[in-house]
């Protein structure tokens, strides 16, 4: 059952990802509908249900979605302000793998927020702490009772 559940989180990821790929890279002249919205809850439920377990390797996934989130806004903040910065253009090289691995699969609630990419990065960036602190909170339980 574990392995059954992890594989159903997977392929969530996989449906969300492949979803939201094109609205994300293209927001917002591509608009976000019902149906990116439908794959990214699914997405989110499972992986709120996933946090019960307390998994470590969710745990690294939730740290690095909460830094991912901060800097892709940080970077898009400043991308405007400072075009000729060479240390900006390095770290905003580093944003992009890190929007599409931890933004893309849960862009599809921005038909909710109607935000641009670096704010609701932010946003999500809180959505990844909370499965962080539901992680923590069931894994400090599941410690407890054995």
């Amino acid at each position: 059952m574990k392995n059954k559940f992890s594989i159903l989180l997977i392929v969530s990821y996989l449906l969300a990802f492949s979803v939201n790929l094109m609205p994300s890279l293209k927001y917002p002249d591509v608009k976000v509908n019902i149906s990116h919205l439908l794959a990214t809850l699914l997405f989110i439920f499972l992986l709120l249900m996933y946090s019960k377990k307390g998994s470590k390797t969710l745990k690294v996934f939730s740290i690095v979605g909460v830094v991912s989130g901060v800097l892709i806004f940080v970077v898009k903040t400043f991308e405007n302000a400072m075009l000729e910065n060479a240390i900006l253009d390095a770290i905003a090289s580093i944003q992009y793998p890190l929007f599409l691995i931890f933004t893309t699969p849960i862009f599809g609630g921005n038909i909710l927020f109607n935000l641009s990419y670096g704010s609701y990065s932010l946003l999500m960036s809180l959505f990844y702490g909370a499965v962080l602190c539901l992680t923590l909170y069931f894994k400090k339980n599941v410690t407890r009772t054995v």
